[in-house]
């Protein structure tokens, strides 16, 4: 039978701020560090792109997004990378909107140029279902506004806009690596991430 968290300090119906004296760490990961996990997420991402882009050629020919004047071309592209840019913002945004939403707290927002991460964190232990959620909204949300804009778009402009499509989830593959992993764990864990890396405590057996 699972046990009732019961959170030291100041607590929301989903999160605890301090760790419970009855806790220990039980496992924890570094997306900038862990070869293993980088390895995987890697494959995963490749593994995406060629689900989203092969299917998708046999129904919106690529050639459609050439068939422009090249100025029009050269406009398409820049506001394609532009596109992705302000996504990524967005997307960070949205985590950051439910952690605010879980703790009542203001997320920390940063960015590692070296490593290309952008991310959101919380110094909050999160329960499992809430850290879920958390990872995987910008996932969702931004997935079905794009999926909803593609289904009227230009023909035209359909790669361009579909590349952001793309990104947002290969973006979002770090996001679901974690979430599968949390979702091998006990019902009581907690999570604490601090954008990069993430600690994941059980209790005490």
């Amino acid at each position: 039978m699972s046990r009732k968290i019961e959170c030291a300090g100041k607590s929301t119906a989903f999160a605890c701020e301090v760790l419970p004296e009855s806790y220990e760490l039980y496992d924890r990961l570094d997306l900038a560090r862990d070869r293993k996990a980088i390895k995987l997420i890697v494959i995963w991402t490749l593994l995406i792109i060629a689900g989203m882009v092969v299917p998708m050629l046999f129904v919106h020919p690529v050639s459609h997004a050439f068939d422009m004047p090249a100025s029009k071309l050269l406009f398409c592209v820049v506001a394609m990378i532009v596109g992705i840019i302000v996504y990524t913002l967005l997307h960070e945004g949205v985590h950051g909107m439910f952690i605010k939403l879980f703790t009542g707290e203001n997320p920390t927002f940063g960015m590692e140029i070296k490593k290309g991460m952008a991310y959101a964190g919380s110094r909050w232990l999160f329960k499992k279902v809430p850290y879920i959620i958390v990872a995987l909204a910008p996932l969702t949300i931004w997935g079905i506004v794009l999926a909803l804009f593609l289904k009227d778009v230009d023909e035209s402009y359909f790669w361009f806009l579909y590349a952001v499509q793309i990104f947002n989830v290969t973006g979002s593959a770090g996001d679901i690596y974690v979430s599968c992993m949390i979702a091998g764990m006990p019902k009581e864990v907690l999570v604490c991430d601090s954008g990069i890396a993430m600690d994941f405590y059980r209790p005490v057996k």
